[in-house]
């Protein structure tokens, strides 16, 4: 039995496309364990949902952010990640941070190890808070990409960027579906924030964070007649911007994050969903948000703000992506679809369901699997 290391540089709380590649793995004959990061009471040796998890406690946590200290905080990483991967057979390094780590490892610990580089997102241009780091993943990316054994991500798009950028073989790719399920649809909203049931309801799902829309949307709402409600399901700094707007007005609600294997369940109790990241830098154009694959299984018609990645997924079947992202086009949209109705886009909606979901997705991530054994 093949043993996979998954590396994931966050709590693995969250991580629903991790944890659905770890299912996939495991129920096709592989042995599979997650090394993530520790986090506040969690666990250091844990199991999510049958896959065991090692989160490692880094001693330098908290030690600062200057340059000198990242460095140590790297080589600590380094060393605890090396005690998981000595063995493995297969190491799944989840986006960049962790492709040095396991290339230096393989070479000097581990030389029958097999590397898949899964790039949840366009990594050498995904818009960092600095220039230097932008620079320094970048830098780290193109240093390290062609020691891993296998190439995946997560959209057509980025894939192509990929081979633009490094002219390497064309990355597999594996959407960030969700499992396909019938879901009947909730009043949970309605019941919880006595929406009306002649309100539309409007979905936020995600991170409460900047150039994701989220003044905008509240912009747009406040303004409206009592015939739409807006609801933020999520956290993010700008949780505070939210909860003073769901005190100002009676349309516009907040409930906190949901774990990932309860999310569709709440999705389903709106109407509408919105993606409203702004296109600031072509990680956000070209990255298939997978909120659009929620929405979709779910039953809701999508609005995206103009993005290639949401052109590429949605049709005025299932969808719509704006073309200016004004509010004037956020109210004429909405009002399109009311009065069309919903009713009108549940059957393309359950044929898409069936093509975006995670059966379709992990024939490809195991067909990579199996030419990793062949090479």
């Amino acid at each position: 039995m093949k043993k996979v290391v998954s590396i994931v540089l966050n709590n693995f709380l969250f991580d629903s496309r991790v944890l659905k590649e770890c299912h996939s793995l495991q129920a096709a004959g592989y042995q599979v364990s997650v090394v993530a990061l520790h986090e506040g009471e969690l666990k250091e040796q844990d199991e999510v949902q049958g896959i065991p998890v090692h989160r490692i406690r880094l001693k330098t946590r908290n030690w600062g952010q200057n340059r000198f200290v990242q460095l140590i905080k790297f080589v600590e990483l380094f060393f605890r990640i090396i005690k998981d991967c000595r063995k493995a057979d297969i190491i799944h390094c989840n986006d960049i941070l962790p492709l040095p780590i396991s290339v230096i490892c393989k070479y000097i610990f581990n030389r029958k190890a097999k590397i898949v580089y899964d790039a949840h997102e366009l990594e050498f241009d995904q818009g960092v808070s600095t220039p230097l780091l932008g620079k320094m993943i970048s830098l780290a990316e193109k240093m390290f990409i062609r020691h891993a054994d296998r190439m995946m991500t997560v959209s057509a798009l980025i894939a192509d960027a990929y081979v633009e950028e490094y002219g390497i073989d064309k990355p597999v790719v594996v959407m960030n579906c969700p499992k396909y399920v019938e879901l009947e649809k909730s009043d949970y909203f309605r019941k919880k924030f006595k929406i009306k049931d002649h309100q539309t309801i409007a979905l936020y799902q995600g991170g409460l964070s900047p150039h994701r829309g989220v003044e905008q949307l509240i912009e747009v709402f406040k303004d409206l007649p009592q015939d739409y409600a807006l609801v933020f399901l999520g956290f993010g700094i700008l949780k505070d911007i939210v909860t003073q707007a769901t005190l100002a007005h009676d349309n516009i609600f907040y409930h906190d994050p949901v774990p990932p294997d309860t999310l569709l369940q709440y999705t389903t109790a709106a109407d509408v969903g919105f993606l409203s990241i702004s296109n600031t830098n072509r990680n956000h154009d070209l990255t298939i948000g997978n909120k659009i694959f929620q929405y979709i299984m779910a039953g809701l018609p999508v609005i995206s703000f103009n993005l290639q990645a949401s052109k590429w997924v949605l049709n005025p079947k299932i969808g719509f992506v704006l073309e200016n992202n004004s509010n004037a086009e956020i109210l004429a949209t909405l009002k399109e679809i009311k009065a069309k109705g919903l009713s009108s886009y549940q059957a393309d909606l359950r044929a898409a369901a069936k093509e975006y979901c995670w059966e379709k997705q992990e024939v490809p991530l195991l067909q990579l699997y199996r030419a990793l054994h062949e090479a």
